[in-house]
């Protein structure tokens, strides 16, 4: 048996040497209906950001308009596109204008994102503390340009995001309660600064002046330095339970088995059906 596939093996090594040799460049793959640009706001957080945009695939023809969906963290561009182009298929989901968020090419964009993220300084994360600046750059510039860019539904913006993401959505939801009407805050650092938004919320969620829909998620092992996600979400939705706010429709899951990073697969999907279902 060992010398009849000898030959066999030596075929296949020679075929690997000839694709190791080619130095013809290859093309790089690219998704369908998408589209790059970049967003100018030094003047208020002192950077330019990434516009990972993911559109449906009627949009060149259909002459409609169509919600936006917001998503921090450039590295959820490639599943929340799938999700996109999947939606014919599974018919979860209505088609939405994508539009991610990135920090770029940055080496390390872990610094930037908590520097945008978070809505107040610890020490914990040198860089923290400016979320204010950047849900500023998002209400009063990125939001507007895109709706001057594309055909959009001004009455039906989402905003999603993952661990500080997470945190920042909650915070804007806090902030500016009529910006966002679907939220999605998978595995979020809630417990931020002494659990700061809770005493926010209590604060700041009386009443909304329209309907909002809001999706929080977390899983097993969720920690985030000495933070625990899923202690902190399951507290911040029994606060909204108690609270009963008008026009605030939320529901919180746990993933059990998921950690916070091995969440983002699962949930997403999960809460973005569920806040744009009927």
């Amino acid at each position: 048996m060992m010398k009849a596939l000898a030959p066999v093996v030596l075929v296949f090594a020679s075929v690997i040497g000839v694709f190791a040799a080619d130095p013809a460049p290859r093309p790089a793959v690219v998704l369908d209906h998408t589209e790059k640009m970049i967003f100018d706001a030094t003047a208020k957080t002192g950077r330019r950001y990434e516009l990972l945009i993911s559109l449906p695939a009627d949009y060149a023809t259909s002459g409609r308009k169509y919600p936006v969906l917001y998503i921090l963290d450039g590295w959820h561009f490639p599943l929340l596109a799938f999700l996109q182009n999947n939606n014919p298929y599974s018919e979860r989901m209505r088609p939405v204008i994508m539009v991610n968020i990135s920090h770029g090419t940055a080496a390390n964009p872990m610094p930037l994102r908590a520097q945008d993220f978070t809505p107040t300084h610890l020490d914990l994360e040198p860089t923290s503390g400016g979320a204010a600046a950047f849900l500023d750059a998002l209400e009063h510039d990125l939001i507007p340009f895109i709706d001057r860019t594309y055909r959009t539904d001004p009455g039906d913006r989402a905003l999603l995001g993952h661990s500080y993401g997470g945190l920042f959505a909650l915070y804007a939801l806090t902030q500016r309660p009529a910006l966002f009407g679907r939220i999605v805050a998978a595995s979020p650092v809630v417990g931020w600064d002494r659990r700061l938004l809770f005493t926010a919320a209590r604060e700041r969620l009386k009443s909304l002046p329209k309907p909002v829909r809001l999706d929080l998620s977390a899983g097993d092992e969720a920690r985030v330095g000495d933070f625990n996600i899923t202690a902190d979400t399951a507290a911040f939705e029994a606060l909204l339970a108690e609270l009963k706010v008008p026009n605030l429709e939320h529901r919180y899951t746990y993933f059990r088995g998921e950690n916070h990073n091995s969440i983002r697969p699962v949930s997403f999907p999960h809460a973005l059906y569920w806040v744009y279902r009927p």
